[in-house]
């Protein structure tokens, strides 16, 4: 409150009494008391009579100078008070707004009528269902329905690309025919007004087709959760689980199956080993090399079949204590995405999210987020310059980009529910021009960036993590056969040193480690970055001996 502004005073309480033996001579009493004082006064004058050896007989006499003294100091310091706070609000000294959040929060606090109901979230309780649901022969109805919804984004998509294609190249028809009539029939200006009005019917289409989306997304989250709900109402009171009559596939026609035979696939490039780690108390791991792209675990192709077997299992362990991670590299802060942040965005928006929020509305709080301990971190390493007096530093050009954005090293994470084979994503602020060089060393902020991921993840139940081996995502004219060696093994003996350390953090067991690099590597490199594996990791080896006869 107000009040609480303006603090509590100290009055000096003096009184004075004779001796027993001379009437003359007084001793005079000081004694310091709070004004307001909360306490009783009787209580105070005891206290006081039994520190100072005061006669007994002069307790009253006390007590009623003391409780006396109280009452007209307290009305003196109420009046006072009273009177700087009344002129405080003449002068619009006093913000209204703050001391209407402070009553509110009073009476929420104080007032059974108007304190905030507290239960178990929906969320919450949605989890429960889901989880419940999906461990019951419901869950291929779910995946179905899910299915679905996700075909139907998929058309909606299909159909804002191509309006907005048919758009751009009608507009660039009108472009081209303007400029070419410029200085005969057309001026600059005319030109200039065309690319503004086409400019804006870009942005009405936009903005258009993006309610459209948002309004298909929200109307199949709402229905999806009632349905959900509803079904699990019905499997416990029948203990017996049929698709129900509104369920959502009610809406949709079976899609007659493609005879046309599948495209041959490349063969993917991958080894597999089992290590052991730890000297005594040993642990074991699942390390996984592989040719792929890191995108492939999040992209779903929901016209495939097949596809059904990697959403059921990233399904069943949705909300388990066996969460599933992949690691990209970022360049660019949240609020202003880059590939492949952007292939991810793209993926996650295919089909609609009904766990957490959509992606985008992820990536703006975290840029939200941010904002106060980037803050404080820059301001603790300017008053660090300060000190050293660093002039380089301060004449250092980038020095205003890293005080407003995330900087190498740093991370944040997503959380998804409709990818194809993962829950969380880690975003790594890595910068490409460094990772370019083939001479960084363990003390790099990506490679640190990575042993936070770790202990992150040994924190919040992830045992499966996918990560860029050569923390590139695609190859480059620098990334020779040295260099790619160079790279693995420092990253390999990095990764086995921080997974070591992991074992001292408790939590969740990393059970499967996934590498993965570029897909158009070389076999010959692939096979060579394959078997540093077993040089690095203690490598599981079946025991081989003869039977006597």
């Amino acid at each position: 409150m107000i009040s609480e502004t303006i603090q509590n005073t100290t009055k000096t309480f003096k009184y004075s009494f004779p001796t027993c033996t001379n009437e003359n001579v007084l001793f005079n009493l000081e004694v310091p008391v709070d004004i307001p004082y909360d306490g009783s006064t009787r209580e105070l004058v005891q206290r006081v009579i039994n520190m100072f050896h005061i006669p007994v007989y002069l307790e009253e006499e006390l007590n009623d100078r003391l409780s006396e003294f109280v009452a007209d100091e307290t009305k003196r310091f109420h009046n006072e008070r009273d009177e700087e706070l009344l002129n405080k609000l003449k002068n619009n000294e006093i913000n209204l707004d703050d001391v209407v959040q402070k009553w509110e929060k009073l009476f929420k606090e104080n007032v059974v009528e108007f304190a905030e109901q507290k239960g178990t979230p929906d969320e919450e309780v949605f989890a429960v269902a889901y989880h419940k649901l999906v461990h019951s022969p419901a869950l291929e109805t779910i995946l179905q329905v899910e299915n679905s919804y996700a075909k139907t984004v998929m058309n909606t998509l299909k159909n804002r690309d191509d309006d907005i294609v048919k758009l751009t190249q009608k507009q660039t028809e009108e472009m081209e025919e303007k400029v070419r009539l410029l200085n005969t029939s057309t001026t600059e200006v005319e030109i200039n007004e065309l690319a503004t009005q086409q400019f804006e019917e870009q942005a009405l289409v936009s903005g258009r087709w993006g309610s459209q989306l948002d309004a298909l997304c929200q109307t199949q989250r709402t229905h999806h959760r009632a349905w959900l709900m509803a079904t699990l109402q019905e499997y416990q009171t029948t203990s017996a689980l049929h698709t129900p009559s509104n369920s959502p596939l009610g809406i949709f026609s079976p899609s007659p199956c493609s005879s046309l035979p599948e495209a041959p696939t490349r063969p993917r490039l991958e080894e597999s080993f089992t290590i052991h780690l730890g000297s005594q108390l040993k642990q074991t791991h699942n390390i996984r090399i592989v040719a792929m792209d890191l995108l492939d675990l999040c992209n779903v192709d929901h016209d495939n079949p097949t596809e059904s077997s990697r959403r059921l299992q990233t399904s069943l362990s949705l909300y388990s204590s066996e969460l599933s991670a992949v690691i990209l590299l970022s360049e660019s802060p949240p609020e202003r995405p880059s590939p492949p942040t952007t292939q991810l965005v793209d993926a996650a928006k295919s089909s609609t999210e009904y766990h957490f929020h959509d992606v985008e509305y992820q990536l703006r709080e975290i840029s939200k987020k941010v904002k106060e301990p980037v803050e404080r971190r820059n301001t603790q390493r300017s008053k660090e310059q300060n000190d050293s007096n660093n002039t380089q530093t301060h004449n250092n050009p980038f020095r205003n980009r890293w005080r407003q954005n995330l900087q190498t090293g740093d991370i944040y994470l997503t959380k998804h529910s409709n990818l194809a084979d993962v829950h969380v994503v880690f975003h790594l602020v890595a910068d490409d021009s460094s990772l370019r060089s083939g001479d960084i060393t363990s003390r790099h902020p990506v490679i640190l960036g990575l042993r936070n991921i770790l202990k992150a993840a040994c924190s919040n139940d992830i045992t499966s993590i996918s990560l860029p081996l050569l923390l590139r995502h695609e190859l480059s004219e620098e990334m020779t056969a040295a260099w790619c060696i160079r790279r693995a093994e420092l990253i390999l003996k990095c990764v086995k040193g921080f997974m070591l350390e992991a074992a001292g953090w408790g939590g969740a067991e990393l059970r499967t480690l996934q590498f993965a690099v570029p897909t158009n590597t070389a076999p010959e490199v692939f096979s060579t970055l394959a078997n540093l594996l077993p040089s690095i990791f203690r490598i599981s080896n079946p025991v081989k001996f003869k039977a006597n006869s």
